[in-house]
Formats: structure tokens, C-alpha cells, sequence
């Protein structure tokens, strides 16, 4: 099929991605707003940095300046519906926690809850922020990790025969992976790796 040309902003090239909602205390109010978040991923294994950007007009970016620390809540298809509302409600007009009854589990290193319901969830205290075009990318560093028991396997994947991850597509359309999960791939036909490396830039264990 030939492809077609468009402008940047004609079509979510950049989905489907991973939903992480955020959570940050709203100390004024005595509560927590929840918001899902997709531009969102980890940085660096070591410190173990988490980054999630937020536009800046967002009562969730206000919160997290003033807070200084954030939850990472991970939720599978089943929650679409709710994660859907969390995004359509304001937590500047309304308390989410309160409308949508949420339960929430109490945090063990910092001081922000977390979604019950979240299949993995973690604790970011804010290390650094930048600003990148309309947005405020803050990076968090992970300080613990809260998950379901039957989650992840013992190589620390994530059991997609159990649960499914929610994807979002663009435009409050949502999607999940879609099992069973590919075994690790063979090696490949052995080819001159040096001449590789020297196209692509690659370190030598890369």
C-alpha cells in the first residue's frame, strides 16, 4: 500500500503506549488527585529515574511543583472506564478520590497513596524537571515498588497470560497486549558485527 504524507498532529503515530496514572497529594484540599498520564517512561536503571510529562496548564503539574513527589499507578483493561473519568474530571473542580470511590493503598517511603486497584504501582520523589515545547517533563526518582502478587514472573516480567496491561491509542480509545507472549528469539545468522557497530555507533555489548 502506498503511504501517505501529513503534518505532525494528523495521526497518533506515537501510540499505542502504556497508561500510567499519577497521583500527587493535594495537601490544600486533603486529598489526592489522580490523572492518567502516556507520555510517560523510565530513564535510567541506576538511579532508577521514572519521567512523566505534563502540560503545564494541568492541575496535576501544579501539584507535583508543590508536592515534590508523585505515585505511578498501573492499570489493566479492565479500568479503562476509570481512567477514562480519571482524565475527564478536573481535580481542580472536583475530588476524584471522593467521586469515583477510590480505594487506595497507603505509600511506605514518601507520603503519596496509591490506587488500590493498580496492578503494579510506585513511589517517585521529584529530582529533576525541564521544560520541552508545551510540556514539563518532571523525573522521579523510584524509591519502592508495590505489586500484585501474581503480576510478574520470577524473571520480573510481567504475566500477560494474567492481566492486561491498558493501552491508550489516541482520541479515549484504549487497547491491551495481546497474548500469549513471544518466547526470547533465537540468535540470529552470525553477520560482520563490527562493520554494525560502526554504522549504528553501538557500544560493543549493545
Amino acid at each position: 500500500m502506498k503511504r501517505q504524507s501529513a503534518a505532525p498532529g494528523v495521526w497518533y503515530f506515537y501510540y499505542p503506549r502504556l497508561v500510567c496514572v499519577v497521583g500527587v497529594n493535594d495537601e490544600a484540599r486533603g486529598t489526592t488527585n489522580f490523572a492518567p498520564v502516556t507520555w510517560a517512561t523510565p530513564l535510567s536503571s541506576d538511579p532508577p529515574l521514572f519521567g512523566i510529562c505534563l502540560s503545564l496548564d494541568t492541575y496535576t503539574h501544579h501539584l507535583v511543583q508543590k508536592t515534590g513527589e508523585f505515585s505511578i499507578n498501573f492499570l489493566t483493561t479492565e479500568q479503562s472506564g476509570l481512567v477514562d473519568s480519571l482524565g475527564r474530571l478536573s481535580g481542580r473542580d472536583i475530588d476524584k478520590v471522593a467521586k469515583l470511590s477510590l480505594a487506595l493503598d497507603p505509600p511506605e517511603a514518601l507520603a503519596t497513596p496509591m490506587l488500590a486497584v493498580a496492578y503494579v504501582a510506585g513511589e517517585c520523589v521529584l529530582n529533576e524537571r525541564h521544560h520541552v515545547g508545551d510540556q514539563t517533563l518532571f523525573i522521579g526518582e523510584v524509591q519502592r515498588i508495590h505489586a500484585q502478587g501474581d503480576a510478574f514472573d520470577s524473571d520480573g516480567v510481567l504475566r500477560v497470560d494474567r492481566l492486561k496491561p491498558l493501552l491508550y491509542l489516541g482520541a479515549r480509545r484504549y487497547t491491551t497486549a495481546i497474548g500469549p507472549e513471544s518466547p526470547p528469539p533465537t540468535a540470529h545468522r552470525q553477520t560482520d558485527t563490527r562493520a554494525i557497530r560502526r554504522r549504528s555507533g553501538s557500544r560493543k555489548d549493545s
